[in-house]
């Protein structure tokens, strides 16, 4: 599946950033949220991961001082799978 798969496969960080620089609207979208985020999630609850906005500095190597608008999207509840004192 290699070379079928080549053509898609890119360096993120400079896609991204390119992007940026061309002055590109981007939209980056977090999967896990603060509450597993390894900095300010519920430890040890917690990914190995910047999964707030700080992940997108961090994870995909875009400047804070590139980060125009943000935008949460939040529940009411904190739950969990697997192990723990959260109800899954």
């Amino acid at each position: 599946y290699s070379k079928d798969l080549a053509p898609m496969i890119v360096d993120s960080a400079v896609m991204v950033n390119k992007a940026i620089a061309e002055g590109k609207k981007v939209l980056i979208e977090g999967a896990n949220a603060t509450m597993l985020d390894i900095d300010f999630g519920t430890y040890p609850f917690v990914t190995s991961s910047n999964a707030s906005i700080g992940g997108v500095s961090t994870g995909l190597g875009v400047p804070c001082t590139k980060i125009g608008a943000v935008v949460g999207v939040v529940k009411a509840y904190t739950t969990r799978v697997g192990e723990g004192p959260f109800p899954s």
